[in-house]
């Protein structure tokens, strides 16, 4: 026999115990550690995001949410902290508007930065989109610091005003596309390799920074500012347009082995 006091035992009620554990553990953790998403109610006394009661659950976004804005409230909504969150979704039916408070930093992970409704106004802290950043309707006004994205830049329609601020792309490969007529001040083309959609014709009326990426496809990428060339940048297929109706400077450090442009 086997009873309670046998190692046998024991070791069959420790096993046991462990499961226990893990089970009443499990049952612990909450839904946010897993990713949720947290709907903007306006129910709070404030219109600050780090306010609970604004949210759905009565809980602030965290890094595993994704935050949306839609027709359950159109009351305006103030980015009053740094905010780190896996989305953020602005989506039909959402009248209001978002701003970015101050210095106020926003990191939007994987899932990205989408807008279809509404108006998002930036202040002067820096916005990184870890993954696609998609503006099909509805006023963007950036921040006035840097705007870094990671993945797909689509901005087709709607209002985008740079607000003075840098535009970054960098780390994967991405395709660009621009079809809502918009420009853009600096742009610098970090790293990755970025494809430019047919049809689209991307503005850059502040500096354009060709730092270590190779730029490919069959759209334009229209310089009207001063241009600079790393030597790490890969050229690419798609076309140089320099056509600044003022004086230009182009600055570059490319050598005979290093360094390219793409189509002029």
């Amino acid at each position: 026999m086997s009873g309670s006091g046998s190692p046998r035992g024991r070791r069959w009620l420790t096993l046991g115990g462990l499961l226990l554990f893990a089970l009443v553990a499990g049952a612990l953790v909450p839904a946010s550690a897993a990713g949720a998403v947290r709907t903007w109610t306006g129910l709070g006394a404030t219109t600050n995001w780090n306010e609970a009661m604004n949210w759905s659950g009565a809980a602030v976004p965290g890094a595993a949410d994704t935050a949306v804005f839609d027709a359950t409230s159109s009351k305006a909504a103030t980015i009053n902290v740094n905010v780190s969150i896996a989305g953020l979704s602005i989506n039909a039916g959402y009248g209001g508007t978002l701003s970015q408070a101050g210095a106020a930093t926003v990191t939007v992970g994987a899932t990205g930065y989408s807008q279809s409704a509404g108006t998002f106004v930036g202040g002067t802290g820096s916005i990184t989109v870890n993954g696609p950043f998609t503006h099909t309707a509805g006023a963007f006004t950036s921040t006035s610091g840097s705007l870094s994205v990671t993945r797909d830049f689509t901005d087709s329609s709607g209002s985008f005003v740079p607000n003075a601020g840098a535009l970054r792309l960098l780390t994967s490969a991405a395709t660009i596309t621009v079809s809502g007529g918009s420009a853009f001040n600096d742009v610098d083309f970090v790293s990755g390799t970025k494809t430019l959609a047919a049809g689209t014709t991307f503005v850059v009326n502040g500096t354009l920074a060709l730092t270590s990426a190779t730029v490919n496809g069959a759209g334009t990428l229209a310089a009207r500012g001063a241009i600079s060339q790393a030597s790490t940048f890969g050229g690419g297929t798609a076309l140089l347009l320099i056509d600044g109706s003022a004086n230009q400077t182009f600055t570059g450090a490319a050598t005979v082995a290093a360094g390219a442009l793409p189509n002029l």
